[in-house]
């Protein structure tokens, strides 16, 4: 196997009172290079804006993707080819479109103690010429925590649970084809 194409498809509104709903402000629509590594939004106390959650500059989500998807793929026992690695073009390619990769939080406003929910939703096509993905297969995942505050460990841990999951879930559309 390779993963041969990942490309990130999410689509962005300019605003939402829907925190599950990806958006960028006007200034942040323009730039691919943001586009490509916001994985959800800060809000304030009074959940105004307050900013991007934004991967490290040498990350993508297309890279973090295309990692859980190999991820998949090697648990249910499949070798996956980087380029480099001997029979790289010869190996089935796997081709992954990023529908959604979002991950946002809420604040219960009722309670002095601050205790958040953070959650994290994706949602991919693959395309192989393998059975379980021969047709092209869309796999969504949406994982939750409560915990209190917003911490950057918290958007990490939840990030890299979703990850897992989306793994997970790729690794059980091939074990149904067993």
């Amino acid at each position: 196997m390779r993963i041969d194409q990942v490309v990130d498809a999410r689509v962005f509104l300019n605003a939402s009172g829907d925190l599950a709903t990806p958006t960028l402000d006007q200034s942040e629509s323009g730039d691919e290079g943001y586009k490509a590594r916001i994985i959800g939004r800060k809000r304030n106390a009074n959940g105004n804006t307050a900013g991007g959650v934004l991967l490290p500059p040498n990350m993508t989500t297309a890279s973090l993707v295309g990692n859980a998807v190999a991820e998949g793929f090697r648990e249910s026992g499949y070798r996956v080819l980087v380029p480099g690695d001997a029979g790289y073009e010869q190996a089935v390619p796997v081709k992954v479109r990023v529908l959604q990769f979002w991950a946002w939080y809420t604040r219960n406003l009722r309670t002095y103690i601050s205790m958040v929910k953070i959650s994290s939703r994706a949602e991919i096509r693959l395309e192989a010429p393998l059975p379980a993905f021969r047709e092209g297969k869309t796999l969504a995942i949406e994982v939750t925590n409560v915990r209190e505050g917003a911490s950057e460990l918290a958007w990490q841990e939840i990030i890299n649970r979703g990850l897992g999951e989306l793994a997970g879930s790729v690794k059980s559309s091939l074990d149904d084809i067993k």
